[in-house]
């Protein structure tokens, strides 16, 4: 065996000895897909923005994996993950039981504040009868604007089943959904209260004319959670929760204080 052949074949041991799933970890390049809600998420000027978009970039980073980002409509980011076609992420979803049918979860990024209800000043005395969500979900007066595909956590999502909630369901952005409130084709959405500022200045409106109402049934905001689709390899998942639990207080996420 002459000295070359001999070299090559050292190498190519040491190869095999390689642990395969570096190799995994290092080749999945995560299709990242976000929609339009800000703060947490979106585009501006062709540019993703969002203090949870910036937040998965550190985690992506710290574990090592490559990432691409793209805006989807929430309908399409849901097909996408359960098509399964290729390694793909998704940014701040609420943890259902249904979507757990076809996703896979990360550990928990962030949770919101105690949602509120959205709705213009000189609307705000339609519900000044309503403590409680449940009160408002029953008002056959009062027309909930949404986004197609939204969950508001286990608690909301929950009541709006029971209560034949009057709803104008949109498949574009929540940035429409003020516009409808102005214009009288809905009465309020639901938001978490870190959301309303920058909604209103993206969806253009003037932000003197909304306020915000508090329900006193509404519990603590809701675990957002980073989702993948079955593609991603179980071994860029663990290595991206490790990254999580490095850049989180998850002992905080997990237990708020009252």
């Amino acid at each position: 065996m002459t000295r070359r052949t001999a070299l090559l074949a050292l190498f190519a041991l040491l190869g095999s000895l390689l642990p395969t799933t570096v190799a995994a970890d290092n080749s999945t390049e995560l299709h990242v897909v976000y929609l339009e809600r800000p703060p947490y998420y979106w585009t501006e000027n062709g540019h993703p923005r969002g203090f949870l978009l910036g937040l998965t970039r550190q985690i992506l980073d710290r574990a090592g994996i490559p990432a691409s980002f793209s805006q989807h409509p929430p309908n399409r980011i849901m097909e996408e993950i359960r098509s399964d076609r290729e390694p793909t992420c998704s940014i701040g979803w609420f943890k259902t039981p249904e979507r757990e049918t076809f996703a896979r979860f990360s550990l928990p990024i962030y949770r919101d504040q105690p949602p509120v209800l959205l709705t213009t000043t000189d609307k705000a005395h339609l519900f000044s009868r309503h403590k409680t969500l449940r009160e408002v979900f029953a008002a056959p007066s009062l027309v909930m604007a949404q986004v197609a595909s939204f969950s508001y956590g286990e608690t909301i999502d929950r009541l709006q089943k029971e209560i034949l909630v009057r709803s104008l369901t949109v498949s574009s952005s929540q940035k429409v959904l003020p516009k409808l409130i102005l214009q009288g084709r809905a009465s309020y959405m639901i938001v978490a209260p870190e959301e309303v500022p920058t909604l209103l200045r993206l969806a253009e409106v003037d932000a003197n004319r909304f306020t915000v109402l508090a329900m006193e049934d509404i519990p603590a905001g809701d675990l957002r959670y980073l989702i993948f689709s079955e593609a991603v390899p179980e071994s860029a998942r663990e290595r991206i929760d490790a990254a999580i639990a490095d850049l989180t207080d998850q002992g905080a996420l997990l237990n708020p204080k009252p």
